[in-house]
């Protein structure tokens, strides 16, 4: 594997997060908080740019990493966790219940890989690392859209 230059592997790695030699995933997913936490600062069309920024560096550093390193989808690369989770955070609260929820339901179905999220895990890519995980992030927010409704219907308060 050849060396990859410092801005890179810092930025996918999620500040080297992804690096920790088990469950990559699951602590690089955690940099989304405090990046859901600093957008929580930020007008709604601040948390989308912040959103896009992140999603488009993202699908650059992951496929120079990628090209890099010469492995197709790294797995400590987590700039994708990152920007799935951050999905989920600047559609909801930020709000304890709501980071728990959002953490537990986007790494299910991270993990999980229903359809969408299949089809773009099996794109080696930048595009499709990145495109996997927004796809999760969407799935976790669907899931607990319904759920706030169906708590709502029962006027079971958050």
């Amino acid at each position: 594997m050849k060396k990859v230059p410092f801005l890179i592997d810092i930025l996918a790695t999620g500040f080297y997060m992804g690096k920790i030699p088990f469950m990559p995933g699951t602590f690089g997913s955690l940099v989304a908080i405090p990046a859901g936490y600093l957008c929580t600062f930020l007008p709604v069309y601040g948390r989308w740019t912040v959103f896009a920024l992140i999603f488009f560096l993202g699908v650059y550093l992951s496929d120079r990493y990628s090209i890099i390193s010469g492995i197709e989808d790294p797995g400590c690369v987590v700039i994708d966790e990152v920007a799935g989770l951050l999905l989920f955070y600047i559609i909801f609260p930020f709000k304890p219940v709501y980071i728990l929820a959002g953490f537990i339901l986007f790494r299910f179905f991270d993990i999980l890989k229903p359809f969408p999220v299949i089809f773009f895990d099996r794109i080696k890519n930048g595009w499709g690392i990145m495109l996997d995980d927004i796809a999760a992030g969407l799935y976790a927010a669907a899931v607990w859209f319904v759920v706030i409704k169906i708590l709502q219907y029962y006027n079971i308060a958050l």
